[in-house]
């Protein structure tokens, strides 16, 4: 129960984070169609980077360099991951609101760049967390097991909020005038 109290804390701030930027879903109501596909992307690499984690402390005692060779590993997939997903939604997403949301090219390319990055991004930081969190609770002597997965679903629901209605607000209202 602690810990599910300490999680709805955090899940209150992921909603007030999610409404600072109501001015921005005001102005591109669209890109809240997308939320949900960054923040389950964002968890299921975090659930992955947990699991590889979670299996490599258990086999062995790592020693402080391995555990950093873990860290970059997992960012690197993390950061091919979602080049990869990143560049398949840019042309995805950009097909599907030129055709079904009737936007111009330019329009629906910007908004899918705008997502891709975002879920580049998101899925690069979760996989940091999906790693680092473990290592963190298993050197404090907390079972990363049982305490790392809402947490790192959490922190990146929070981290993809803001990185996904950021980059929004500054790349396509701040900068290109959407």
């Amino acid at each position: 129960l602690p810990w599910l109290l300490f999680l709805l804390a955090l899940g209150l701030m992921v909603s007030w984070v999610v409404s600072l930027f109501e001015g921005v879903v005001a102005q591109i109501p669209l890109v809240l169609a997308f939320q949900s596909l960054i923040l389950g992307m964002s968890g299921n690499v975090g659930t992955q980077s947990l699991g590889v984690t979670i299996r490599v402390l258990m086999d062995d005692e790592l020693t402080g360099k391995e555990k950093r060779h873990l860290v970059a590993k997992e960012a690197r997939v993390g950061f091919v991951n979602g080049l990869i997903m990143g560049s398949m939604a840019f042309v995805f997403l950009g097909l599907y609101i030129l055709a079904a949301k009737h936007q111009t090219a330019a329009a629906s390319f910007t908004i899918s760049a705008c997502i891709a990055v975002s879920l580049w991004l998101a899925m690069i930081v979760s996989s940091l967390t999906g790693t680092t969190i473990p290592i963190f609770f298993k050197k404090i002597g907390v079972d990363p097991a049982v305490a790392s997965g809402p947490l790192i679903t959490t922190i990146n629901d929070l981290c993809a909020v803001i990185l996904f209605y950021g980059l929004v607000w500054l790349f396509l209202i701040r900068m290109l005038g959407m």
